[in-house]
């Protein structure tokens, strides 16, 4: 009888054993826990390709980071890719990833667009979806409940740019505001619209002469006749809200009319794109892209985990992108919105449900994030601790002019060297 009890204590101690053993041994070992799906949808193709090719070698980077550090909740993160060039395709691709490869988070998308038509099928869907890319107002002003955006929002971005205007570039142009004269140009999608919005009620609340507002299908081909528009207007400040083809397109249309203003203030992806420095050359110097903060000096990261984090991505991104100067601020931000999110919010989540997974995402506050703001979302969805920066092109790269705490250099090319005479 006491062999058989013996013989039955050394089994159970050996089967306690093998389910110890698959567990793992420590903090980062994930074992054979259930992989964490989420989905990364960017445009791979198409006219945004470059941008969302970078988009989601951020993305990659935050996964293996997490991964490397145990995974969410002790389970692996598997990242499942998905290419949309247009609203079309990102609803149908949102579906595969819901619906064939039942992912739980998703992250994009790098278009407004895009970004709404996820939205509809995460949101029926009971999926979460994470948004560092598109700045339409409508995003996070939609009711939407599973959506989380960590950037600015497009009329306040507008408004930031409309303000610098007014307040810094007014007395540089030795022009009193009342007498400025500012004219605005927008692709007509929901994120220009937005973001022009928000610039004009800005300028209307300073006293500001919008003399011009003009807008266009970001597929345009031809910006003569809005440029002659611009040419009689005379404005002094040009506030222009493009993608990267129609932002090269009107510059260059611009040069080519003699028609260029004193000052030319980008707000978004189109002057913000390093495509636009390095096809624009040195008659980008002193353009103006008013963005999210991009590329920090690494001592702005005091927290000593987070300096290591961020120069860590930096590294890894200029290794697969070494023809970039910098790391371009749509992949910071992509980067940004799933490392905050995989590292910071899921950690917190009691479930990892929509409803476990909104709960963390708005009970989390943090005081700093990669883009160098915090995290504080309102019940939309919308992170209220995100800002916009005053960047400006100087030889190439984008140098932060305003706000003081994070500037890294100083406005030049006010007025324009290529302005009209």
């Amino acid at each position: 009888m006491k062999k058989k009890n013996l013989a039955i204590l050394l089994v159970l101690v050996m089967l306690l054993s093998t389910l110890t053993g698959c567990g793992g041994g420590g903090e980062e070992e994930t074992g054979d826990a259930e992989p964490f799906k989420v989905g990364a949808i960017y445009p791979l193709s198409g006219a945004n390709a470059l941008l969302g090719t970078q988009c989601l070698a951020a993305v990659k980077i935050a996964v293996d980071i997490v991964n490397a550090n145990g995974g969410v909740q002790g389970r692996p993160v598997e990242l499942v890719e998905a290419d949309a060039p247009d609203p079309t395709a990102a609803t149908t691709e949102a579906g595969r990833l819901v619906d064939q490869q039942g992912v739980q988070v998703i992250f994009g998308s790098l278009a407004s667009g895009n970004s709404l038509a996820i939205a509809g099928v995460t949101e029926k869907s009971g999926v979460t979806l994470v948004e560092s890319g598109g700045i339409a107002d409508a995003i996070t002003d939609s009711g939407f409940k599973n959506v989380f955006r960590i950037l600015d929002k497009g009329s306040l971005r507008g408004a930031a740019g409309a303000d610098y205007v007014v307040s810094a570039l007014a007395p540089m142009l030795n022009i009193d505001a009342k007498e400025l004269k500012v004219a605005i140009i927008h692709e007509e999608s929901a994120y220009g619209t937005s973001v022009a919005d928000g610039a004009v009620a800005k300028l209307e609340e300073l006293g500001v002469n919008v003399v011009i507002r003009e807008s266009y299908n970001s597929t345009i081909t031809d910006m003569s006749a809005m440029v002659l528009k611009l040419q009689d207007a005379k404005p002094d400040v040009l506030l222009s809200v493009n993608y990267i083809n129609d932002a090269i397109l009107l510059v260059d249309t611009l040069k080519q009319y003699d028609a260029m203003p004193k000052v030319m203030m980008g707000c978004g992806a189109g002057t913000t794109d390093p495509n636009f420095a390095k096809t624009i050359g040195a008659d980008s110097d002193g353009i103006f892209c008013t963005d999210m903060p991009t590329n920090l000096p690494l001592e702005y990261f005091t927290d000593e985990d987070m300096n290591q984090v961020v120069s860590e991505f930096r590294e890894r991104f200029k290794t697969e992108f070494p023809d970039l100067n910098n790391v371009s601020v749509a992949a910071e931000a992509a980067f940004a919105g799933s490392y905050t999110f995989l590292n910071n919010i899921l950690p917190n989540a009691k479930t990892l449900d929509a409803a476990g997974i909104r709960e963390a995402a708005l009970s989390t506050k943090l005081d700093m994030t990669t883009l160098g703001f915090g995290w504080d979302l309102g019940d939309d969805g919308q992170n209220y601790a995100a800002s916009a920066n005053i960047n400006q092109w100087q030889g190439g790269k984008v140098v932060t002019v305003a706000p003081e705490r994070v500037k890294n250099g100083d406005v030049i090319n006010v007025p324009l060297p290529i302005a009209a005479q």
